[in-house]
């Protein structure tokens, strides 16, 4: 595989994460949640990294691929994951902006973020969280403006805000009703009211505003009027992508830290597989998330799809890793001092993160609007477009936020690709078992239409699964190829029946041997491999 070099980069940057000195340390982690700081020095040393790492360079941003922006952050987030919260957190208004904004408006944002402030994304009212339309929050037209009034709330960042993005009714009924509107800092100051604190993610604020008769200029609107729904529903897209790096870097460290715990002791076999399955569970929710990042770039108009699946999947899966972890780690699980001490705050952050952008009612109601253009299931030739989508060492086409729709047209190229894929497995293996037990699930009827958005997810995370295996043949995890795709398979169709079944026992140490190779050469729980920093490497954050 060629490889992603900047995330490698910057992990080695930060330093050796176990060295209790190391403010981009587990033990620093640790004791910001427990003063509930922000990662002041963890965000000084990766900003530089992450802050534009999402805006297409012709905007004036870093971007170089999704693929590599969602590594960078996931290397970042192990360490802690309210990192991604203090240097992306603007991800969602710019790109709203990008997608909408005038050239003047996309110059504004880009510059806040180079000068390292953020931008806050003001969508969600107490009444209705992220569940219905917003409702309450008003802008009415002026002659020269608008009128804001009524409140918002759980505004990431919004106290320390250097603009704001505001979705708000400007007249008209449905989804028409609403537009979007980039309001200034003295704004921001004048309606940001009290902070709200969380479970997880200590340290990071999340602000409430009222707008009572604010008057703004007409110019802050963004986009055509009426198109602000529209707009910040297609943004949610990319969010959804991204915001899977916080959970994979919870889930990696986790991971780390039980496999850290099996080799100071003789584990039983019930350890063993617990740690077996999380491992495959990592390598399905990593594949999926990797998947999801590149097709950005090759196939922007089924984002409304696979965006939903991967939020589903991943915070599924990294639940249940962390779970099974926990299990392993036993009392220790929950202890605040010592080696094992980042896990209890990792855990409590990651729950939070099931519920940051979109919850996961509203992710499998996104996945529902898409069931009808796919069914029945069809069967077709072989979409081109998936070899580069899942040919990792394959350029990508430079991303289009614009190409992104609100719903996608006629069947899904990767589920249409399904039996093709299956046939090339091995016909005596195991894999091509599951395999054709995934084609035959994909044309099957759907016993409870309440359980189809959660159980396409998981069949549909299955077949990026298939389509990485065979589009890419030299996975760096083994010499065995199908160890890495029975696994997955197996763990991905349980739980599309909604069975949370440990692997066969009969895999486990096939699977513990490849997440043990990772585990001793310090490198990425992940289809990429990516290496990570080592103790005696010399460069360390400061």
């Amino acid at each position: 595989m060629t490889g992603w070099p900047e995330p490698t980069e910057l992990d080695r940057m930060l330093g050796d994460p176990r060295d209790p000195d190391n403010p981009c340390g587990f033990v620093a982690m640790v004791a910001r949640d427990a003063h509930e700081r922000r990662p002041a020095a963890l965000a000084a040393a990766a900003g530089p990294a992450l802050g534009l790492s999402f805006v297409p360079t012709e905007h004036g941003g870093d971007l170089s691929s999704m693929d590599t922006t969602l590594l960078l952050a996931r290397v970042a987030a192990r360490r802690d994951a309210t990192i991604m919260h203090a240097t992306m957190v603007s991800i969602t208004a710019v790109s709203c902006v990008l997608l909408a904004g005038s050239a003047a408006q996309r110059d504004r944002v880009v510059e806040l973020l180079r000068r390292g402030e953020s931008i806050g994304f003001a969508f969600a009212e107490r009444e209705t969280g992220d569940e219905v339309l917003a409702n309450s929050c008003l802008a009415e037209p002026t002659p020269d403006g608008f009128v804001l009034r009524g409140d918002k709330w759980m505004v990431g960042d919004g106290g320390r805000a250097g603009a704001l993005l505001l979705v708000a009714r400007t007249g008209g009924r449905g989804p028409a009703a609403f537009s979007t509107l980039l309001l200034d800092s003295d704004v921001v100051e004048r309606a940001c009211g009290g902070m709200r604190r969380l479970g997880g993610m200590r340290g990071i604020g999340f602000a409430d505003f009222h707008f009572a008769e604010l008057r703004v200029p007409a110019n802050t609107m963004v986009g055509a009027r009426g198109r602000g729904l529209e707009t910040a529903l297609r943004a949610m897209q990319v969010v959804r992508v991204m915001s899977t790096a916080c959970s994979l870097g919870c889930a990696d460290t986790g991971l780390r830290l039980a496999m850290d715990f099996l080799r100071t002791r003789q584990a039983g076999e019930q350890a063993r597989r617990e740690l077996a399955t999380a491992a495959a569970l990592l390598f399905a929710a990593d594949a999926v998330a990797l998947a999801a990042a590149r097709a950005m770039h090759v196939l922007p108009g089924v984002q409304s799809l696979w965006s939903a699946v991967v939020k589903h999947v991943v915070v599924d899966t990294t639940e249940e890793i962390l779970s099974r972890c926990a299990n392993v780690l036993g009392n220790l699980a929950m202890v605040r001092d010592g080696p094992y001490a980042a896990f209890d705050v990792l855990r409590r952050d990651n729950a939070t993160v099931r519920f940051v952008d979109t919850s996961p009612a509203a992710t499998e109601r996104l996945i529902a609007a898409e069931l009808p253009r796919l069914t029945p299931h069809r069967t077709g030739p072989v979409d081109d477009r998936l070899a580069v989508v899942f040919g990792v060492d394959n350029p990508l086409p430079p991303l289009d936020f614009t190409a992104l729709t609100l719903a996608g047209r006629g069947g899904d190229p990767l589920l249409d690709a399904v039996p093709v894929l299956a046939a090339n497995v091995p016909a005596t293996s195991r894999a091509r078992v599951l395999a054709d037990a995934l084609a035959a699930a994909l044309r099957a009827p759907v016993d409870d239409p309440a359980d189809a958005p959660h159980r396409l997810a998981f069949l549909h995370a299955a077949a990026s699964c298939l389509a990485l295996w065979h589009y890419t043949p030299r996975l760096p995890l083994g010499p065995d190829r199908l160890t890495w795709l029975t696994a997955v398979l197996e763990v991905l169709l349980a739980r599309a029946r909604r069975r949370v079944a440990a692997l066969p026992t009969d895999q486990v140490d096939a699977v513990l041997r490849v997440a043990d190779q990772l585990h001793r050469g310090e490198r990425l729980y992940s289809v990429t491999a990516l290496p990570l920093c080592k103790g005696d490497d010399s460069d360390a954050c400061a």
